[in-house]
Formats: C-alpha cells, structure tokens, sequence
C-alpha cells in the first residue's frame, strides 16, 4: 500500500475556494495516495480543556472530551501525511480547524515525550485568504511551530491570496503547475 494522507478541510463552504483548492490539489496528486478527506464544520470538535488527562497516561480513547474527534484519531494515526487545508480569518485558521489541531495534544507526552505518536508524520497546509499571502504567516508559522515541537516533518504550505477572485482560476488550470510542484515537495 502507498501513502497515506489524510486532508482536513477547515471551510465552512463545500464549494468555497478552500474546498476548491483541496480538490484540486488531490487531482494533482492523483494515484500517488490513498486520500481520507474530513470536512471539519459540521463536526463537534470542542478545543482542548487543559485537564491534563491525556499528559498523565496514554488514554485509550486518546482524549477524555468524548465528541466527534474521537473517531479521526485512527484516520491521523494511519496517516503519513496530514494536509491542512483552511481558509485564514482574522489572521488566524477557521475555529474548527484550530480546535483539531489543539486536540493533537493527546498524541504527545510532552513533558518527556516518551509517548509520541505525532513524530515523523508529515504536515503542510493549503490556505486561502481574502487578502495578500503574508496575512496567513501568523497561522502557518504557528503550523510550523507546532510540528517541530512534535517533532513533526512541516512540508510548508500553498497559499492563494484574495482567492475570492481566484476561484474561476483554481478551477480551470492556472494554478495547475503550482499544485503539481507543492504536491512533489509533500509526497517528497
């Protein structure tokens, strides 16, 4: 079996420029691996609560918040690559997406990292925004950050700025050798 990559996608719209994005970032990567896509939105994924649960024992369940992030632990621990695909608001990713990433936390001991399920796996990040790219450099160098600490592989991110009028674009082809390079640099 090939790699597998795990896509989640942040977007509150299906068919918004996010979403378009993903999609045809996977048709650039074509057979190259087995995709599981999450579309997060609709999910109830609730941000960490600092109880420390999951810093004391390694859980069964992984996390003691009993909510829809449960069953994409096994869909992440499967994974060897980890896109993020999220729009950027208010110079941040989408609330669901940060939640998904805070909840994460489960997978590392960090205090001496003798439980870390999250090392080694792969992670970039597809992102659109409403303005120029350096708005999205807070949340991706937060993305960044937080694969070196989990001793993660940060395979960057591809950024379409004021994508609102970039949808028509991302469609029909323009971005095409961009997605092709970005994808190459990913499955690298």
């Amino acid at each position: 079996m090939g790699m597998k990559m795990l896509v989640i996608n942040g977007s509150p719209r299906p068919n918004g420029n996010t979403s378009e994005l993903a999609k045809q970032f996977l048709k650039s990567i074509g057979d190259r691996a087995v995709i599981d896509e999450v579309r997060l939105f609709n999910m109830n994924i609730k941000g960490c609560m600092n109880c420390g649960a999951c810093q004391r024992a390694v859980l069964e369940t992984h996390c003691a918040i009993n909510d829809d992030m449960r069953a994409l632990y096994d869909s992440f621990l499967s994974s060897d690559t980890i896109m993020i695909a999220s729009p950027i608001y208010m110079w941040q990713f989408t609330p669901c997406t940060l939640a998904f990433l805070n909840r994460l936390h489960c997978l590392c001991r960090s205090a001496d990292f003798s439980y870390n399920a999250m090392e080694g796996k792969r992670m970039a990040a597809l992102i659109t925004l409403g303005a120029e790219g350096e708005v999205a450099d807070f949340a991706a160098n937060g993305l960044r950050d937080l694969c070196e600490f989990f001793k993660m592989d940060y395979r960057g991110d591809l950024r379409i700025p004021f994508a609102n009028s970039e949808k028509e674009r991302l469609a029909d082809g323009t971005y095409e050798e961009k997605l092709k390079e970005f994808a190459a640099k990913v499955l690298k």
